[in-house]
């Protein structure tokens, strides 16, 4: 039997197309049952073959561009996180995935920089914090939601610097009980607490509190 040239081609868009399914599906599982098309697009994956490969799957568009599949839970700030790659969850949010606080915030909290334009997460009840962009990755982590997604969010350190920093904004009760397990934690950075503190100008008041509750 012989294979004429489109034959040939055939075949080769046959193993180009299941290459890109594998590819499809190796980010599926990277991001626990979500794809954004930017993703897979920036893979060498083409647009077609990925609305072919959510068609189906019987995929659910969440946002423009990104989609859940079937079997995955619904995550809120993960969602934020695919569609915002830049932001940093903080204050409340942050106390909340840290175990600061027993009050997980009804909307969602984050830090940009400077110059960021959040018109669009604001518009969507997102609480946004704006800080200088030399400030914004001081106390960089990761931490997973509750679903098991791995968000950007700030450590504890900066979360408690943030939180005397902006003190008046604070609920009363949310900001005792953080200061208050922070410094009775036995993880506690103090070293990372007070380099956070000079940079950001707040040592004086930081130092005072430590006093008070170590």
């Amino acid at each position: 039997m012989t294979f004429s040239l489109l034959d040939s081609k055939i075949v080769a868009k046959g193993v180009d197309c299941m290459d890109e399914e594998n590819i499809l599906d190796k980010l599926l599982e990277e991001q626990n049952g979500y794809i954004r098309l930017i993703d897979a697009q920036n893979e060498g994956v083409s647009k077609y073959t990925v609305m072919e490969y959510i068609r189906k799957n019987e995929m659910e568009k969440l946002a423009p561009g990104v989609y859940i599949s079937s079997d995955a839970w619904e995550d809120r700030m993960y969602l934020l996180q695919l569609r915002n790659r830049k932001i940093i969850f903080s204050h409340e949010s942050a106390l909340y995935m840290h175990n600061l606080s027993d009050r997980e915030p009804f909307s969602p909290v984050i830090t940009v920089g400077r110059g960021y334009n959040a018109k669009h997460l604001k518009d969507n009840g997102v609480v946004v914090h704006t800080v200088r962009s030399e400030w914004l990755e001081l106390g960089l982590t990761h931490a997973q939601t509750f679903t098991g997604n791995t968000v950007r969010i700030y450590d504890r350190e900066r979360c408690i610097c943030d939180i005397i920093k902006n003190k008046n904004k604070m609920d009363i009760q949310v900001f005792q009980m953080a200061l208050t397990s922070y410094f009775t934690d036995g993880d506690k950075n103090i070293h990372n607490l007070m380099k956070y503190s000079e940079i950001m100008g707040i040592s004086d008041k930081v130092r005072q509190y430590a006093e008070v509750l170590l």
